[in-house]
């Protein structure tokens, strides 16, 4: 455990900054999803027994315009402001934000964390408006940063001195099993909703024992899954359990159940702690991988019976030769048999899939496979394009190739596209994608979708005129979204 130490920083004001993406993330403004900043919430934990003023400013709860947040900044007077760049697509917004942090006052010491910046810190510093980023894991780097009150020798960080930027060395991954809980009161205030759906978020493990070549997360975490303790989850509920507005839980962990023991563990206590009232009767989201589901068909009867509601599947692609090429390591017979096992249990499903996962497909190979899913009894299934992000495998490979077409981060939402591919332009692969929506539209069985939600949730959940306004709303929006895509 970290003991409290004696403070000597210059920054005794420490505002952490979500910024605010509506924009660029609309899909997910139409359907309604909005995450609390959980990962400010970690780092804001490992700060507060400082004895310095944290404050968390979630300005896309908040929807708040430059203006109104820099009277938010003006009013705090912080000495150092972090912000998380938790999306690369939100990169640009984090630069305006610290372009108008340096305008207040030029004093104000500017900190960027997340995995882009981790991967692009070299290209990042070299703007005037950032001081120092943090790399890799942020609780114990930031700590060690406000205690020591500057950057040099801190593992975990680079920084610009002068005209020289320096990277200190990387620092190990935490002991994430005594991990400090989030300081969540920094931002209970906000209203966070799947739709209508009072919404928390719990990380149990973080990272991922597998390395699929286009997700980011195995070389963030050095291909490692840490999980926490159960007991440590169950503390996390009963505190959740405090706020009566809250009915829904999202794990938020990349890979939920790479260990089906530990999570059949996990919903067992989940329901002996409900039984006796220790904690409400809260329904869960989560994703998790087809293997798992298949290996363990009695975790899945056990996470049904703990208030698993919704699970979310990476299916990517239906062709076994793909999958086995960027690192999946699974067949599309074990997808059927993950789908037949979860709706036995009256589990939903979103799965997602990658259109240009193969740079040698035809169009007429993807139309193919967008018209199979279709038929495919899986509740939602949503499409995007390749999108190689700074860090993965798949990253540098289209960049040596000469597929890599833009660097412009704003378009990095994996619904614009940024390559191309051997056989399909830019144009092709946002055609392709407008397609699979027309094609399967937004729920795939409508009729099937809505009987597993009145099983699960009850007839009056279902049928919540609130809640169904809100979802006609949101396909709307969604249908007039995706002809925004069409690229000329």
């Amino acid at each position: 455990m970290l003991k409290s130490e004696n403070l000597n920083s210059k920054w005794k004001r420490v505002l952490l900054i979500k910024p605010n993406y509506k924009k660029l993330d609309a899909y997910m403004y139409c359907i309604k999803i909005n995450f609390p900043p959980l990962n400010l919430a970690f780092i804001a934990s490992y700060l507060l027994d400082l004895g310095i003023d944290v404050e968390i400013i979630d300005a896309k709860a908040k929807n708040l315009n430059y203006k109104e947040l820099e009277r938010k900044i003006r009013k705090f007077k912080p000495d150092l402001i972090g912000i998380s760049v938790f999306l690369t697509a939100v990169m640009n917004e984090c630069f305006k934000i610290a372009k108008i942090i340096k305008q207040i006052d030029p004093k104000i010491t500017v900190v960027f964390g997340g995995k882009h910046p981790t991967f692009d810190s070299e290209q990042i510093l070299k703007r005037n408006e950032v001081d120092i980023i943090v790399r890799g894991e942020g609780e114990i780097t930031f700590r060690e940063l406000i205690t020591k009150g500057n950057p040099h020798n801190v593992e975990g960080i680079s920084y610009r001195t002068k005209s020289l930027i320096v990277h200190n060395p990387n620092r190990q991954l935490m002991d994430f099993s005594d991990v400090r809980l989030p300081a969540r009161h920094l931002y209970n205030r906000n209203k966070y909703r799947v739709y209508t759906v009072g919404l928390e978020t719990i990380e149990s493990s973080r990272g991922c024992p597998y390395s699929c070549k286009f997700c980011i997360t195995s070389n963030f975490y050095n291909s490692t899954w840490r999980p926490r303790p159960v007991e440590r989850i169950i503390t996390e509920l009963k505190l959740i359990s405090q706020n009566r507005r809250i009915s829904d839980i999202f794990f938020i962990d990349d890979n939920f159940a790479a260990n089906t023991k530990r999570i059949e563990k996990l919903c067992e206590r989940i329901i002996e702690c409900k039984k006796n009232n220790e904690i409400n009767d809260f329904k869960f989201f989560a994703l998790i991988r087809v293997d798992s589901v298949v290996k363990s068909p009695q975790m899945i009867k056990k996470m049904a019976k703990a208030g698993f509601w919704v699970l979310l599947i990476g299916i990517e692609t239906i062709f076994d030769e793909l999958l086995k090429d960027v690192g999946k390591n699974v067949s599309f017979q074990t997808v059927l048999d993950a789908i037949k096992i979860l709706h036995r249990n009256d589990i939903i499903i979103v799965g997602s899939m990658i259109i240009g996962m193969s740079l040698h497909e035809e169009e007429e190979d993807i139309k193919k496979e967008i018209e199979f899913m279709s038929n495919i009894d899986i509740d939602i299934v949503t499409f995007s394009i390749l999108t190689p992000f700074p860090g993965t495998s798949t990253f540098h490979e289209l960049e040596e190739k000469g597929l890599l077409i833009s660097k412009d981060w704003s378009n990095y939402t994996v619904l614009k596209p940024v390559i191309k591919t051997n056989k399909l332009s830019p144009k092709k692969l946002s055609e392709l994608l407008l397609f699979s929506f027309q094609k399967i539209k937004y729920f795939n069985t409508i009729k099937e979708s809505l009987l597993r939600l009145i099983r699960r949730r009850g007839l009056l959940f279902a049928l919540n005129p609130v809640r169904i306004a809100s979802m006609i709303k949101a396909s709307i929006k969604i249908r007039i979204f995706f002809r925004t895509l069409r690229i000329k």
